[in-house]
């Protein structure tokens, strides 16, 4: 079934309604050859019920944890010294056996449950129990090599740790042993931290690199950078004096190694656990580790930025059993709070948990508009840096909102869209695109131009091929994902994907263009009136966007108007249900080819955040197909004023009715 689809780039894609991501290896990029990528087919999303109906029906035993199933892996050999135990996501039917470190669609290791098998099945599952062998060794390799790595560096020991805490200005409250129990090791030479990643079997999976920058800013980063199944872990038995039977049932979740070296100086009866990727993204795979827990406070940033990313992560983890430490001024990140004298077991007793969600009061609230109105930069969300303009009408870019993207036929929709998505992207912003119109292919490419800002491989020299694996290299490290439809698409299989990823890459943009697409031409679409059926698909993107805190765009074309009119909120194809349910509307007004010195730009004719409207002029650059503004140019005799009101005369009779 996968075979079918062709992944023509490097870049993150994500492929059929089954959102497998494919991160293909830089080392096998190809510009001319494209890659056929033949995925096993499994089958569709697989529900929790469906999994324990598999197991129950093959008197499989199993342990229904919170977010996870765990049983008996049916291909790891048994060993007295090792776990066979296997972890199945309840929400993606993702299982991972720690063992071997193997992991994919419940329908591969769904084949090896079940009792009658044929001999083409016996033939298929043997296959594919050498494949796990040997994903088992190369794990048990990958774990030696981590291990050999930290072997390289110094451990921390009493002589050295004097010298660290000084290097990397830890503050002297936090006690010296802190950095020997998370088993530190320490690089003389370049200076570097290296704290391990810890499976739920214990083993080393990677490792947090720890430095200060040329600001004097505590950096961290992650090995590897994506996906990683390990956590660093600190138990905190010995401060408060339990015995490890009674192991702690809670646990304070941080982004950063400075909070949990913070956390160590209280007598806080938790285990205290650092992200590996902050607040990226918490992958699927930490989720087997974090089920032995019946608590978890997340204690992020005290920003509006850090408390929407938690309360995202809480419904990864069961919202039941996630409390918050809410982000005001009086209650800092752990590290900030030991560096102010401030009680943190006293910040940390002041979490509290999401209440009912159809109840509220304004007690409730009252933290959160505290935060809000402390955090109002933060609060009006991430700025356009191509796009200033955009910031002094929308004020940011902010998620769980749903915006409108309208404007003629080839009036560069597409276009615009890429490069504004682009800029929230380096800037950290997970998109996920949907186009149906034109190709992965092209979009990555117009993408890549954008980012690069001027024509790759215009000629075939050593040169630009390496000026295009720079900039490749670059692009390829930001979180843009694609899915591979094309064409006509239904409304539930597009949501399907979208809901998917939003979970497990934690996305905060998606981009559908173009709405038409899921409204269909199929004989069972043709007696269902298209008007209702956009209304069906705008109310499901705005539940998303609300549901899940994330960010929607659609692109939705006009009706058809005359060439001499401007477009309207009226003018987008369909009821007034687009509109009304739109947080923003935005549309591109081309009035270059009814008037000799028309112009293109952008209008917003909706903004329900701080309700300024107005237009943003659009001058297209052919060399990087951009329309980011640049800035003006300084001159060096300033215009008189009465050049500059005549200035203004041709700026209103350029944008009439405005």
């Amino acid at each position: 079934m996968f075979s079918k689809y062709l992944l023509p780039n490097r870049f993150n894609l994500i492929v059929n309604r089954h959102l497998k991501l494919t991160r293909i290896n830089q080392n096998d990029f190809s510009t001319t050859q494209p890659f056929l990528i033949n995925l096993k087919d499994d089958t569709d999303n697989t529900s929790v019920v469906q999994i324990k109906r598999v197991l129950k029906s093959n008197n499989i035993s199993c342990q229904d944890g919170i977010t996870n199933i765990k049983t008996s892996c049916p291909v790891c050999e048994k060993s007295e010294n090792q776990s066979r135990d296997i972890y199945i996501n309840k929400t993606t039917g993702y299982f991972l056996c720690p063992s071997c470190q193997y992991g994919g669609k419940f329908g591969l290791i769904e084949k090896f449950f079940l009792q009658s098998r044929s001999s083409q099945k016996v033939n298929e599952l043997k296959t594919y129990q050498k494949i796990f062998n040997n994903s088992k060794e190369q794990a048990v390799k990958d774990q030696l090599n981590y291990k050999s790595y930290l072997d390289n560096y110094h451990e921390v020991t009493d002589e050295n740790v004097d010298d660290i805490f000084f290097k990397f200005g830890i503050n002297d409250r936090i006690p010296k042993s802190s950095l020997k129990n998370l088993n530190t090791r320490y690089c003389s030479d370049t200076n570097k931290l290296f704290v391990p990643l810890l499976d739920i079997l214990g083993h080393c999976v990677g490792y947090k690199t720890v430095e200060i920058d040329s600001n004097g800013e505590w950096k961290e980063s992650c090995i590897p950078d994506s996906n990683c199944s390990g956590l660093v872990l600190y138990n905190n038995l010995k401060a408060v004096k339990i015995k490890e039977k009674d192991s702690q049932q809670s646990a304070i979740i941080v982004l950063n190694i400075l909070d949990l070296l913070a956390l160590t100086t209280t007598r806080i009866n938790s285990t205290f656990i650092c992200l590996p990727y902050g607040l990226k993204f918490l992958p699927q795979e930490c989720l087997p580790i974090l089920d032995q827990f019946n608590e978890l406070v997340l204690w992020f940033n005290y920003n509006t930025a850090g408390w929407d990313i938690a309360r995202n992560f809480a419904k990864k983890l069961d919202e039941k059993r996630c409390k918050f430490v809410r982000p005001t001024l009086s209650q800092p990140t752990p590290y900030k709070a030991l560096e102010c004298n401030v009680d943190i077991k006293g910040i940390y007793s002041k979490s509290q948990p999401i209440l009912h969600k159809a109840i509220t009061t304004f007690s409730s609230l009252r933290q959160d508009v505290l935060s809000d109105l402390q955090n109002i930069d933060k609060v009006q969300g991430v700025k356009w840096k191509r796009y200033p303009a955009l910031n002094k009408y929308l004020k940011g870019h902010r998620k769980g909102e749903l915006t409108i993207l309208t404007g003629p036929t080839g009036s560069g929709k597409t276009t615009f869209m890429s490069d504004y998505s682009l800029d929230l992207a380096i800037q950290g912003v997970s998109t996920l695109w949907g186009s149906f119109e034109i190709r992965n292919t092209r979009l990555a490419t117009t993408l890549l131009r954008q980012y690069a800002g001027k024509p790759l491989l215009d000629s075939i020299t050593e040169d630009n091929l390496l000026e295009f694996e720079n900039f490749a290299n670059q692009f390829e490290a930001l979180p843009i994902y694609f899915m591979t439809f094309h064409g006509e698409q239904q409304v539930k299989v597009v949501m399907e994907a979208i809901e998917h990823a939003q979970y497990v890459h934690d996305i905060n943009h998606v981009i559908i263009d173009n709405v038409q697409f899921m409204m269909g031409m199929g004989d069972d679409s043709k007696h269902i009136d298209r008007f209702y059926k956009q209304d069906v698909i705008i109310a499901a993107f705005r539940t998303f966007a609300t549901k899940k805190n994330c960010h929607v765009t659609l692109v939705i074309h006009p009706r058809k108007e005359k060439d001499s009119d401007d477009l309207t909120t009226s003018s987008i194809f369909g009821g007034a249900k687009a509109t009304q349910e739109a947080d923003n509307v935005l549309i591109i007004q081309d009035k270059r080819l009814t008037s000799v010195r028309g112009k293109k730009y952008l209008q917003i004719a909706k903004n329900r955040y701080s309700g300024d409207l107005g237009i943003m002029p659009l001058e297209f650059d052919k060399q990087s197909l951009s329309y980011a503004q640049k800035p003006k140019k300084k001159t060096e005799q300033p215009e008189s004023s009465s050049d500059q009101s005549n200035e203004v005369l041709k700026e209103n009779a350029q944008f009439p009715n405005m």
